[in-house]
C-alpha cells in the first residue's frame, strides 16, 4: 500500500504535468498501473514527436523500492516538472 507522503508527492506530480501540459510545447504523460504499482512520468519537453524519445523518463515499481528511494524519484520528478512550469 502506497503511504500519504508518496500520494502526496504523486498527486502532485499529476497536478505539474496537467499545468505544464497547458503550455503549447510541452508534453508530459502520467501512468499508474495499480496492479503492480508501477508509476511512469514521461516528459517531451518541446513536444512530443513520433520517433522520437522524451528528454525526461522515470518509471518505478514502488512495491520495490525503499519508502527513501521512492521519495528521491518522486522529488526528481517534482523538480523536473517545477522547471518547466517556471519556462
Amino acid at each position: 500500500m502506497l503511504n500519504r507522503t508518496v500520494k502526496e508527492k504523486m498527486l502532485k506530480i499529476v497536478e505539474l504535468g496537467f499545468e505544464v501540459n497547458r503550455k503549447e510545447k510541452n508534453t508530459v504523460f502520467i501512468r499508474f498501473s495499480g496492479h503492480c504499482e508501477l508509476f511512469e512520468v514521461s516528459i517531451h519537453s518541446k513536444g512530443w514527436k513520433n520517433g522520437v524519445g522524451a528528454d525526461f523518463f522515470k518509471d518505478m515499481f514502488l512495491a520495490r523500492l525503499s519508502q527513501r528511494e521512492t521519495e528521491e524519484k518522486l522529488d526528481e520528478i517534482i523538480e523536473e516538472l517545477e522547471k518547466l512550469k517556471v519556462n
